[in-house]
């Protein structure tokens, strides 16, 4: 499956240069552009994406056309939103953001002091998320697959790293998960992208009433160290900027039948995702198959 049209180093050095000389609005503007651009250049994904809404909407035809060609702007607007971050300010950064709701959550979560599993999806725009926490000073740690190539990778890491933000690649790097476990028990925060599983993670699930996977990550991590999970977003409003909110922390439960367990509280997972997607299908920038059995229009029956 293809990456978005956005996803290479070309592209990538020119919005870092353009975020340095043209103003945010400008570049909000040519990044739907490009966005709009993909939809109809890149047929692949805009199946999948297709598909995907379908899944989550109900809705066919001119409709849901609408909706995967806002959808496909909006990326091409996180992405220049993105570069613009890398360039700018500090205060520059934190203009962006109208509200920050249930901070406290996280607050409460540290004062435990077994750490936080802040869990999200690519939706709006997450990595916005972890910078603005950064930069309050909060101890971050992302989790992230290894980008299409070592310069997109590199370039990335690099970035966090001047915010203070620590990487942990999984992939190739055989001690992500010891790393991961390592934050938390020093009462950090780790942050991860769960709607689609890493490599082989993942554990089926009932997702907007049928079954795909998703990561096991989040419960195999709190099996072990008993960290708080969090889903956090960060989305963007009508006024092009953002309203970023810390849900309260999940209630995951401990069985004799660790795997019973981890089944159940991925379940628990992807449920509450569901209630934040629904209203947001134009920011849900999946580009590949979610399900991908899907044969049929209609939500397959609990338990099948």
């Amino acid at each position: 499956m293809k990456r978005h049209l956005g996803y290479s180093d070309s592209c990538f050095r020119l919005g870092y240069r353009a975020a340095r000389v043209l103003p945010r609005r400008l570049c909000q503007g040519i990044g739907g552009a490009l966005g709009l651009a993909g939809y109809f250049g890149n047929l692949e994904s805009r199946a999948a994406l297709r598909q995907n809404l379908k899944c989550v909407t109900g809705v066919n035809g001119a409709t849901l056309d609408q909706i995967c060609r806002d959808n496909f702007r909006n990326f091409g607007r996180m992405l220049a939103d993105y570069f613009y971050c890398t360039g700018t300010t500090a205060e520059g950064i934190r203009a962006l953001l109208d509200e920050w709701r249930g901070i406290e959550n996280l607050r409460a979560a540290l004062a435990l002091g077994r750490g936080v599993i802040l869990v999200t999806a690519h939706l709006g725009n997450w990595e916005l998320g972890g910078t603005l926490l950064a930069l309050d000073g909060w101890p971050i740690n992302i989790v992230t697959l290894e980008e299409p190539t070592g310069g997109l990778t590199q370039t990335r890491d690099e970035y966090r790293r001047r915010l203070g933000i620590r990487t942990i690649a999984v992939g190739e790097n055989t001690f992500a998960f010891v790393e991961m476990i390592g934050a938390l028990r020093r009462n950090e925060i780790v942050c991860m992208l769960v709607d689609r599983p890493y490599g082989d993670t993942g554990i089926p699930v009932e997702f907007f009433g049928r079954e795909t996977c998703f990561s096991t990550a989040p419960a195999l991590l709190w099996q072990h160290t008993e960290a708080t999970v969090i889903p956090a977003f960060v989305i963007r409003n009508r006024q092009g900027r953002y309203q970023a909110f810390a849900e309260p922390a999940l209630s995951l439960e401990s069985l004799p039948d660790r795997r019973k367990a981890l089944s159940q509280n991925t379940q628990r997972v992807a449920s509450a995702f569901e209630s934040i997607i629904r209203p947001h299908p134009e920011q849900w920038f999946n580009y590949v198959p979610i399900w991908k059995n899907e044969t049929s229009d209609s939500p397959r029956p609990r338990g099948v």
